[in-house]
Formats: C-alpha cells, sequence, structure tokens
C-alpha cells in the first residue's frame, strides 16, 4: 500500500521533493537496481502533463522537475503517483496525492 502526501509545486521554478523509502535498518538494500516512474495528471484518464526524473540515494529518493517542465504546466490541481520496480520485476506504488500548481508572481 502507498503513502499518500499532497505536493505543491511553484510554477517556473525546480521542484524536488526527498521520499525515504526504507528504515535505516534496511541500508543493505540495493536501491541503485530499482527502477522509479511517475507522472502527473490533470486527471488519471488523461494525457501526462509531466514525468518526473528521479536521485536516488541510499534509502531514498528525489522527486525532480525542472523550472522548464514546471513553467509549461497550468496552475490548479492534478494527481501524480509513483510506482518502484525490484530487480525481481515486483511492482508497487511507494507514493500518491495532489499536486497543487502554485502560479509564480515574479518574473526572472
Amino acid at each position: 500500500m502507498s503513502s499518500q502526501l499532497n505536493i505543491y509545486i511553484d510554477q517556473g521554478t525546480d521542484f524536488r521533493l526527498t521520499v525515504e523509502l526504507f528504515d535505516d535498518d534496511d541500508l543493505d538494500l540495493p536501491i541503485a537496481n530499482y527502477s522509479f516512474f511517475g507522472d502527473l495528471k490533470k486527471i488519471y484518464s488523461t494525457k501526462r502533463a509531466a514525468e518526473f526524473e528521479f536521485e536516488k540515494s541510499e534509502n531514498d529518493i528525489t522527486l525532480l522537475l525542472s523550472a522548464d517542465i514546471t513553467s509549461q504546466l497550468t496552475p490548479g490541481k492534478y494527481q501524480y503517483d509513483v510506482m518502484m520496480r525490484k530487480p525481481t520485476g515486483e511492482l508497487s506504488k511507494i507514493v500518491d496525492g495532489l499536486a497543487f500548481v502554485i502560479s509564480t508572481i515574479t518574473e526572472v
């Protein structure tokens, strides 16, 4: 069962969110061999608005969206989720929720 987490994304800025996957006791898991996938959609049945990139560390991952990508998102409510594929092929959802894209006032 996945965790639920609502996130806020500032339009036109770099977005980073770190998600802890395992307790410190599980640090011997080879996270480098795991694959991660994540999409952002207006609603589940529409086409993808953005695809997350990922950075991996010992027991967590960081979801990334560049400023170029967030600047193309229309402010409002989206849905997202993140899937994890183990080297065995087992696929599981690790986090999902609502993503709120917030307008940015300052132009850079």
